[in-house]
C-alpha cells in the first residue's frame, strides 16, 4: 500500500512538471501576444548598425510596423525581403537583438531604419522568439505577431487597424 501512495506522488510530481513546462513554452511563444496589446511604446533607443552611435526611433505618430530580429536569425533573414517590400509602402522600422554581425546586415540590407537594443528592451517586451513584428499606432502596440512576416500579411495588419 504504500510503494502504491509513492507510485501516485510521483505520478502527480511528474505530471506537474510536464503541464509547467507545457506553460512556460505556450507563455514564451504567445506572451508578447498576450501581454502587449494596449501597451504604450512612443520610442526606442539602441545603437545605429552602420553609426555606432545612439539612436532614438519615434513610434508615437502614425501606423508603423516593427520588427524585431538579429542577424543570426535564419527565419529573420529570410523574411527581409518582405519587410523591404512593405517598408517601401509603410513606415517600417527593425529593433536587432544582440550579438549584432555587421557583415550579415550589410548583406540582407534592410531598407528601413533599425537600432541595435539592449537586452532589457526584449525582456521588458516578453520577446523570446524572432522574429516578432508589432504593429503600432500613434504610440500604442495595436498586434503582435510571432514568426516571420509577408508584405500580404503587412497590408492585412495595416487595413484592420485604418
Amino acid at each position: 500500500m504504500e510503494e502504491k501512495k509513492k507510485n501516485k506522488i510521483f505520478h502527480i510530481i511528474i505530471f506537474s512538471l510536464v503541464i509547467i513546462v507545457l506553460l512556460f513554452n505556450v507563455f514564451s511563444y504567445f506572451g508578447a501576444s498576450i501581454m502587449l496589446p494596449g501597451r504604450e511604446l512612443r520610442e526606442i533607443s539602441g545603437v545605429d548598425p552602420q553609426a555606432g552611435r545612439t539612436a532614438r526611433i519615434d513610434l508615437s505618430k502614425g501606423t508603423v510596423i516593427l520588427n524585431i530580429w538579429a542577424t543570426w536569425c535564419g527565419a529573420c533573414l529570410a523574411e527581409m525581403p518582405e519587410l523591404n517590400k512593405a517598408a517601401a509602402r509603410h513606415k517600417v522600422y527593425g529593433v536587432i537583438k544582440p550579438v549584432f554581425k555587421y557583415e550579415v546586415y550589410r548583406e540582407v540590407s534592410p531598407n528601413f531604419k533599425s537600432v541595435i537594443a539592449q537586452d532589457e528592451f526584449f525582456e521588458d517586451l516578453y520577446i523570446s522568439v524572432l522574429p516578432t513584428t508589432l504593429l503600432i499606432k500613434d504610440g500604442v502596440i495595436k498586434k503582435v505577431h510571432t514568426g516571420t512576416m509577408t508584405t500580404d500579411f503587412v497590408e492585412e495588419w495595416v487595413k484592420e487597424t485604418d
